[in-house]
């Protein structure tokens, strides 16, 4: 989180005089459901020696369906490029349960198991307008802007794997800061804007759990209401959430994503 306020500050005195001349302030609170699907694999320990073992899929834990969480985002800018901070709260427990065909950290093979995962994610941004074109479709001006710039990626994911009757269990605490090249292009004609924004990190982990190659692709398609400061949006989401690390003594290595999609309004004042 200190890295987050400190990159607040760079981008609160180095942004453009063109982006932050008069900006707009766009709150954008949303219905985010989404998946977490993937597999992680945990050491056991057998006696006194420390046994790897192969990854089992979250879906044998239960979490096999798209879950309704909320996000909220807030744009500080002139309507396309500047700084964003973006918040998702992912809450997704389960009734449902399936056999483990491996150990899993303290869970054996052969328990019947559901789990509970829970994530605060945390995304601080900035992107700077390169290029605009404008163009006319059907006598009606279309303009295309295309802008690049730099993001930080807080998350702590924590999955909580237990047997049905409470007997054994095994918690993963996945936490880290993630530092992304990004991309951000965006087409307008008449009320209609489609936003494309692309994120990669090339094992460019700052601190904590999460590395490897990391990408965070997100879609929105909006519509902005007559009359009104309001635009009503729907978009996509897909991030990696690959992640290695200890939980105690036992080592663990999770290869996670998060899909699915957005549905929300963008209010700018």
């Amino acid at each position: 989180m200190r890295a987050l306020a400190s990159l607040w500050f760079v981008l609160g005195t180095g942004c453009s005089a063109t982006v932050l001349y008069e900006p707009k302030l766009q709150i954008s609170p949303y219905l985010a459901v989404y998946q977490l699907r993937g597999d992680a694999a945990v050491q056991s320990r057998n006696g006194g020696t420390v046994q790897s073992n192969p990854p089992q899929t979250l879906r044998t834990f239960g979490q096999d369906r798209f879950r309704e969480d909320f996000g909220v985002r807030a744009d500080l800018g002139d309507g396309f490029g500047g700084a964003r901070l973006d918040y998702y709260r992912l809450d997704m427990d389960t009734t449902k349960s399936g056999e483990l065909t491996a150990d899993w950290g303290n869970l054996q093979a052969g328990d019947t198991v559901r789990m509970r995962a829970t994530m605060d994610e945390f995304r601080l941004g900035y992107v700077e307008p390169l290029w605009t074109g404008k163009f006319l479709v059907r006598e009606r001006p279309l303009e295309v802007r295309v802008g690049a710039g730099g993001l930080l990626t807080h998350r702590g994911l924590d999955l909580r794997g237990r047997t049905v009757d409470g007997s054994r269990a095994q918690n993963l605490e996945l936490e880290g800061d993630v530092a992304y090249a990004s991309a951000r292009a965006r087409v307008s004609w008449q009320r209609v804007q489609f936003d494309v924004e692309y994120g990669a990190s090339p094992d460019l982990a700052l601190r904590g759990d999460f590395g490897r190659l990391q990408q965070d692709l997100e879609l929105r398609l909006g519509y902005t209401v007559p009359m009104r400061e309001i635009t009503v949006f729907a978009g996509y989401r897909f991030s990696d959430l690959d992640a290695s690390g200890r939980a105690g003594a036992l080592g663990y290595r999770a290869d996670l994503q998060l899909e699915g999609f957005q549905f929300g309004v963008a209010m700018t004042f």
